[in-house]
């Protein structure tokens, strides 16, 4: 997706239709919002309305692991 300021974002959608798609929503929300490090990607925010649930992160080149640690 791409932000209003032409940032683009990778989105995930979790189900809100199980009590373990909630969990693990607050779960990711509250472990990567708490850490900041240049190796994790960011969490630019989320959408808690009606039945989506969604985590909006920065955008990440689909690179391998290995790609980018040689």
């Amino acid at each position: 997706g791409q932000l209003s300021d032409g940032t683009i974002v990778a989105i995930k959608q979790l189900s809100s239709k199980s009590q373990q798609g909630n969990r693990e929503f607050i779960t990711e929300m509250g472990m990567i919002s708490a850490l900041q490090h240049p190796n994790l990607v960011k969490l630019h925010g989320c959408c808690i309305e009606g039945n989506e649930l969604l985590l909006v992160y920065e955008y990440m080149e689909n690179n391998s692991l290995a790609h980018a640690l040689f």
